[in-house]
């Protein structure tokens, strides 16, 4: 290729008017006009949008339910039901009102109390990966079985618990579950 880069640009600005100046170019044929509204709090031409919008946080029921995934701040939240489906989760902003079985109560400083983990539990229910079924760790249930020996570095090893992430699961019936755990 010979060419500069002006020769480029001054070709590329040359085609671009052309294109400009051709009728068919640019006639802008799929675009509507502008409605004319004279007040737009008193008509609005296209209201059908509102429904959509009103009908995204919808719900058919609720229930007040305490979170406690992996913490131990037990928050209390609100979950919303949508045919059958919690849909949402949300922190009930009575912090103040409950307490524990020593009667603890905090503040309302506390708010907002639910952390991400606690908002976005209804995903790992409902997510690719839930369990089906109760599930416990091969080495835990053994040390269960025998006992509960005192857990001497020799059992650690034993039993799995210094190794995270290399023991296997069992699957249990709900009798066992309910039963031994």
């Amino acid at each position: 290729m010979d060419g500069t880069r002006r020769h480029f640009l001054q070709v590329g600005l040359a085609a671009a008017v052309a294109g400009f100046l051709a009728d068919d170019a640019l006639a802008l044929r799929a675009l509507q006009p502008v409605v004319g509204v004279d007040n737009p709090l008193e008509t609005y031409p296209d209201r059908g949008w509102e429904h959509i919008y009103r009908d995204q946080y919808r719900y058919d029921a609720t229930f007040t339910y305490v979170c406690s995934p992996n913490d131990t701040h037990a928050c209390c939240g609100r979950a919303f039901v949508r045919h059958g489906i919690v849909t949402r989760l949300e922190q009930n902003y009575d912090v103040e009102r409950y307490a524990d079985l020593y009667g603890n109560k905090a503040t309302p400083a506390w708010h907002p109390r639910m952390c991400p983990k606690g908002y976005t539990m209804h995903r790992r229910v409902y997510g690719p990966y839930p369990l089906r079924y109760p599930i416990v760790r091969r080495g835990w249930k053994q040390w269960a079985d025998d006992g509960f020996p005192e857990l001497t570095p020799a059992n650690k090893t034993r039993y799995k618990f210094d190794a995270r992430g290399q023991d296997d699961f069992l699957r249990l019936s709900w009798d066992e579950a309910y039963d031994s755990l």
